[in-house]
């Protein structure tokens, strides 16, 4: 099984992405994606920022894809794909506009967690068209999951940690917040590495605002499930950069997967990192909101 680093998700500014894959290089992942998902005016890597942060991360023994906008609305946005596929590296696909633009069958396309790969019919689809990888929506309960890897044989990807991204719009949510829009924008997310914090008026957590999208308050974590998701058949597991405490949690997956470390010792020191405040629902068949331990029956 691999372990893989998605990408960032964040507006972290073009030194500190430099910085952060500088010191990917030594982390022990197989996988990594790089390149902006969220939000086009976001970008702050160049396309020669790509492929040199590319070459260098291939350079340390890591599989570099790049990925796409999950919401691609307009020309200047086609644009971008466009550029993107000029780079010398596979490319994550995360709207189906990418598909029209390229030959699976010739160049390496993997269909990214935003693609709606719920079912057998949509894999076998992808398969057509020259996919062998997908990654799963984050939403998708276990029993799906095996049913999908085991009816298809695709090579199956799924989220394992980080905040959950949930929804995607033109519009932004941040900008919002300063009442302003987005002609106005000045990259006021990037006062957020890890998103901005949305509350009940109860003052409970329930959202992250990340620009133009939402994601989950809580962290999402599979990594008591390391040995059920080897078992059902998934061939990676997908860490979700964090601003501050990537490194770490590299480590304790990789000790999961090298079956140095225990599910609850790891759960322990995520939860540790995260006040005790993560989430595995959805895996499970339940709220995504909701965190259930090994106890809990998979049938259930």
């Amino acid at each position: 099984m691999e372990l893989t680093l998605g990408p960032v998700l964040f507006d972290w500014g073009r030194d500190d992405l430099l910085r952060f894959y500088e010191e990917v290089c030594d982390l022990d992942v197989d996988r990594v994606y790089i390149g902006e998902v969220v939000c086009s005016r976001k970008r702050r890597l160049s396309l020669q920022d790509l492929e040199e942060i590319g070459r260098m991360l291939e350079s340390s023994g890591k599989k570099v894809v790049v990925s796409t906008l999950a919401v691609v609305s307009n020309e200047e946005e086609l644009d971008i794909i466009r550029d993107i596929l000029t780079l010398p590296f596979a490319v994550e696909a995360n709207d189906m506009s990418v598909f029209n633009m390229v030959d699976g069958a010739v160049r390496e396309i993997v269909a990214g967690p935003h693609i709606t790969t719920y079912n057998v019919p949509t894999i076998e689809f992808l398969k057509r068209l020259g996919i062998r990888w997908v990654t799963f929506p984050v939403e998708l309960p276990r029993r799906s999951i095996e049913h999908n890897i085991k009816a298809t044989g695709i090579s199956g990807e799924v989220f394992g940690h980080g905040k959950v991204p949930l929804a995607f719009s033109w519009r932004c949510y941040t900008l919002r917040s300063y009442n302003l829009t987005r002609k106005d924008c000045k990259h006021q997310c990037s006062l957020y590495p890890e998103g901005m914090e949305l509350k009940t008026l109860k003052g409970d957590p329930i959202f992250t605002v990340n620009g133009t999208s939402i994601l989950s308050a809580r962290t999402y974590t599979l990594v008591e499930f390391i040995e059920d998701l080897k078992n059902i058949g998934v061939r990676a597991v997908r860490i979700s950069p964090s601003h501050e405490d990537t490194a770490e949690i590299v480590d304790i997956f990789r000790q999961r997967m090298n079956g140095t470390m225990d599910g609850e010792e790891a759960i322990r020191r995520l939860k540790a990192m995260n006040r005790g405040d993560v989430c595995n629902g959805w895996y499970l068949g339940g709220a995504g909101k909701d965190y259930f331990g090994m106890e809990k029956s998979f049938s259930s």
